[in-house]
């Protein structure tokens, strides 16, 4: 008896399960075609190019710092 419940319990969290990854795969490739879309639009590249430049400054390390000089010396 407990062995159909468990079942029952994993079969409906497979179901429900696959049906998540639907409509996140759906709502992820309609979100893809609307910014492909936007790209078209001379506004919204520039706010790409500035996202993408922000993006490249954030990753930059950080040079001629003295941070360790006194621990050093």
């Amino acid at each position: 008896m407990k062995e159909r419940k468990l079942n029952r319990g994993v079969e409906e969290y497979k179901k429900s399960r696959q049906n998540t990854k639907r409509v996140i795969s759906s709502t992820k490739e309609k979100k893809q075609i609307e910014c492909a879309s936007d790209l078209n639009n001379l506004n919204h590249q520039n706010e790409i190019f500035q996202a993408v430049k922000h993006m490249v400054k954030e990753g930059e390390d950080i040079m001629g710092s003295n941070c360790l000089k006194g621990v050093l010396g």
